[in-house]
């Protein structure tokens, strides 16, 4: 293992650890049990850590958090041999309003979102802790991984010598996704397509929505990204990986995404003090790309990606010259390897519902088989999308094209007149801001409606 990365699971790992009201199950840490119930609360405390000598620190977990339970991972590290205080990486659960912590700069260390920093001095060790709580004594939240990893401060890339190696995953824009997240997608596209090669068929908005960070409103934090990743059963971390590391990922047919800086051009270059990824589509100050794999070109090692700032998902699959790719590259990767069996409850679920048409042309009301009418809340802020059965098969439910919809004053959705002059089949999706939701199908024919 890498001395900057450490990872912690499986029963043996978790045994190293300190139990406080908490139990070891199959491979994960559980709330503890007395009388049948388990308790409320507990904490489960890691090992102290050694590492090289560090300014950063970026933590991940893995749990399943059915709804009404929650978990809050923790950090604290030593500075020139003094520990800091506990820092909050913020509860974590699809289902509450995800909440990061952006402390001002301040020695000896503070965290800003999902990165702990110091801002002077070296730490060289970091221990772990995370609280599980529910609200509902008959169920529990399991954590399945904690890891941590450091940015060391004497770090020497070393960049290897791949030869070709292509993954095939998705290709997805942010472009064309819903406006309400503005530019703040990288991350959720990039996840789709890292989770998506392995037939979960989620949307970007779902993924966004169960990512969001509502202190920063906007979804870039890779913390939440992974721990969502590790809600739908996948085995998912944050790592400071030099490239050597991360092309031995892409080798093994991992899935990784990258943390990218950079500017599309000279002028922006100048502007922001960054490095200038040649053929970039837009400025990446803050981006998130998923690896496809590493190609020879004229002698010339090519990074594969899916890059979402592409105007299309087609152009998504793009390429940039090795040499200015990891001049741009944060250092911080995603690692996500395939899906684990029976570790994914409590992860947020699209449901089937059917669709009540309304006395007034293009609106309909979700409603329950046995015909109770589910409108949607006045105050619902997620995501009302649908599309058009066009003919094509289409490799991911997220390559179709969506049309995002507005919804009544009485909770029904709206369709446009543009698509009821179409016709045809049209699936409605209603997400909300757990990232489940519900989707429904009605056959449109110029004026009339029929629900089916």
């Amino acid at each position: 293992m890498l001395k900057n990365l450490y990872l912690m699971s499986g029963t043996d790992a978790f045994t190293k650890g300190w139990l406080d009201n908490v139990a070891l199950t199959e491979n994960a840490v559980c709330l503890e049990q007395a009388g049948g119930r388990y308790l409320l609360y507990g904490c489960f405390t890691s090992p102290e850590i050694r590492f090289p000598a560090f300014r950063e620190l970026a933590v991940s977990w893995n749990a399943e958090t059915p709804e009404g339970t929650v978990v809050e991972a923790q950090a604290r590290v030593m500075v020139d041999g003094t520990w800091t205080n506990w820092m909050s990486f913020g509860k974590w659960s699809p289902y509450i309003d995800r909440r990061s912590a952006m402390q001002e700069a301040a020695k000896p260390a503070y965290i800003q979102g999902d990165t702990i920093h110091i801002p002077a001095g070296r730490a060289n060790q970091a221990q772990l802790r995370v609280y599980l709580y529910t609200n509902d004594s008959q169920i529990t939240p399991l954590v399945r991984l904690l890891a941590a990893s450091v940015r060391p401060v004497e770090w020497h890339f070393e960049e290897g010598n791949p030869y070709g190696r292509l993954l095939r995953l998705p290709a997805y824009s942010q472009c064309n996704r819903d406006p309400v997240f503005s530019k703040s997608m990288s991350a959720p596209v990039s996840l789709a397509s890292m989770i998506n090669r392995w037939g979960q068929d989620v949307l970007p908005e779902e993924l966004a929505w169960g990512m969001y960070d509502y202190n920063k409103g906007d979804c870039f934090n890779h913390a939440f990204m992974v721990a969502l990743a590790g809600s739908y059963g996948y085995h998912a971390y944050r790592a400071y990986l030099d490239p050597a590391a991360i092309w031995q990922h892409i080798k093994a047919g991992n899935s990784v995404a990258v943390r990218m800086h950079y500017a599309a051009n000279q002028e922006q270059a100048a502007q922001k003090g960054l490095p200038i990824l040649p053929g970039a589509f837009q400025n990446g100050e803050d981006h998130c790309m998923a690896l496809r794999g590493f190609a020879l070109e004229n002698g010339q090692t090519m990074v594969l990606v899916n890059d979402s700032l592409a105007p299309t998902d087609q152009q998504a699959e793009h390429s940039y010259p090795a040499k200015e790719f990891w001049a741009a590259y944060s250092g911080e990767a995603i690692i996500i390897t395939e899906k684990q069996k029976n570790q994914d409850q409590g992860c947020p679920v699209r449901r089937h519902a059917e669709l009540k048409g309304l006395d007034q042309v293009g609106t309909y009301v979700f409603q329950t088989p046995s015909g109770q009418e589910l409108p949607l809340k006045k105050d619902f802020c997620g995501t009302l999308t649908c599309t058009v059965k066009d003919g094509v098969a289409h490799a991911t439910t997220a390559h179709k094209t969506f049309h995002y919809l507005t919804q009544t004053e009485n909770g029904a959705i709206q369709i446009p007149q543009s698509l009821l002059e179409v016709g045809g089949k049209i699936t409605i999706y209603a997400i909300s801001t757990s990232g489940s939701g519900l989707v429904g199908e009605v056959n449109v024919a110029g004026n009339a409606q029929t629900a089916q």
